[in-house]
């Protein structure tokens, strides 16, 4: 890539196509680190955040797939529930992109009732 400003060329910065940033993606959405990668690669991390997030809209684009939106119930009168002490439990619910933790009392319906929507979202 060159420097504008300069006319010289920039180390390092050379320009990647898509498919480059595919892979590199995929590393990250493989549990990798995007500090890390983008190190490796030689790239700034942000952008490769960036890419992420254009990558992931044209596939929305091309699938017709918008992110869909979870009904959310929300009772007055909480069932009785034999909690646990805040620190006794701490669970960990991944589903695709999805992250979500949760501590303190958990119910089995609770932890049930999340993994069922998260996987029906994906």
């Amino acid at each position: 890539m060159r420097d504008r400003s300069a006319g010289v060329a920039v180390p390092g910065m050379e320009r990647h196509r898509a498919e480059w940033w595919a892979k590199r993606i995929e590393e990250l959405a493989q549990g990798g680190d995007a500090e890390e990668i983008a190190r490796r690669h030689g790239v700034k991390t942000r952008t490769l955040i960036w890419w992420r997030s254009q990558l992931r809209k044209k596939a929305r684009e091309t699938t017709g797939k918008k992110p869909r939106l979870l009904p959310v119930v929300v009772r007055s009168a909480p069932r009785a529930v034999r909690a646990l002490a805040d620190s006794a439990l701490e669970v960990f619910v991944e589903v695709g992109a999805a992250r979500m933790t949760l501590r303190g009392a958990v119910t089995a319906e609770h932890l049930a009732a999340i993994v069922s929507a998260s996987a029906r979202a994906c």
